[in-house]
């Protein structure tokens, strides 16, 4: 049978922002959001860990988290570990984030959730061969235990494709991949439907989002420089099965936008055959 392409959401866009940030974890809305993206009609969500009062790390918050699942029937597509954006897996912070990463591969294990995305960008962004050399070293320790549970480990990198070819392959893992962001590559000023075809197979989710270039701000879809046609059509070229995550920029009604989100993408897989 073969395999339809998913598309989710980023855990908080369909809640208010929690200290007027972009992306948080929505601490009082959590458990709703479950319903409310079932109802809109995605097929999963991406969940956030930006603390360590995260319902992932207690027995009483996974309980909660199976029978919401259970409920609605919907996917957790990934943890997406946004505490390793503001303690990277260098410097000084390296030895506790690595060690939450195997906490988290834990968590996924239990839960059913098949992957763990990591962060390599803005506050975690590779500058120097120290930082590299470090970030590897960790990677190869959270890889290790995520083969022998079966997960797959995503990163999200404000490196050039050049650069995310070397890491990967110092990191040497199978399991290592990549969360494009087709945003985030716009906004670097990247032929990012060209970049999506020499990272090919390495790219296992997708984060669509619409920026501007020259780091430019998130804004709503079709606002910004991203070519989606041209992104969709380059998924297309290289056979892309994965998820697609909808990580776009806030509306005044959260509720409506994520709707006109999903309608905005599920129409840029119909226009190129993705399923």
């Amino acid at each position: 049978m073969k395999k339809k392409i998913r598309i989710g959401i980023v855990q908080g866009r369909l809640s208010n922002k929690v200290n007027n940030l972009i992306q948080s974890f929505p601490k009082k809305n959590w458990i709703k959001e479950f319903g409310i993206a079932k109802k809109i009609g995605f097929d999963g969500i991406e969940f956030i860990f930006d603390s360590l009062n995260s319902p992932l790390l207690s027995n009483r918050g996974r309980d909660k988290i199976k029978k919401i699942q259970s409920q609605t029937n919907l996917d957790i597509f990934s943890i997406s570990c946004d505490y390793s954006m503001f303690k990277p897996l260098f410097g000084k912070t390296k030895k506790k984030t690595t060690q939450v990463a195997l906490k988290l591969l834990e968590v996924c294990h239990e839960l059913g959730i098949p992957r763990l995305a990591l962060s390599l960008e803005d506050n975690s962004a590779l500058l120097n061969k120290t930082h590299v050399k470090e970030a590897i070293n960790s990677l190869k320790i959270i890889t290790k235990k995520a083969k022998k549970y079966g997960l797959i480990v995503s990163l999200e990198t404000s490196l050039s494709v050049i650069n995310i070819k070397n890491l990967l392959k110092k990191v040497d893992s199978k399991i290592l991949k990549i969360n494009f962001d087709l945003g985030n590559s716009c906004s670097l000023g990247e032929d990012t439907p060209q970049a999506i075809l020499e990272l090919n197979s390495l790219i296992h989710s997708i984060h669509i989002k619409d920026r501007n270039i020259l780091f430019g701000t998130t804004v709503p879809f079709g606002k910004g420089d991203v070519d989606f046609n041209e992104c969709f059509k380059s998924l297309k070229m290289i056979n892309f099965k994965g998820d697609i995550v909808i990580q776009g920029a806030r509306g005044k009604n959260h509720i409506r936008t994520a709707q006109n989100y999903l309608k905005f993408v599920k129409r840029l897989i119909k226009n190129n055959n993705l399923k």
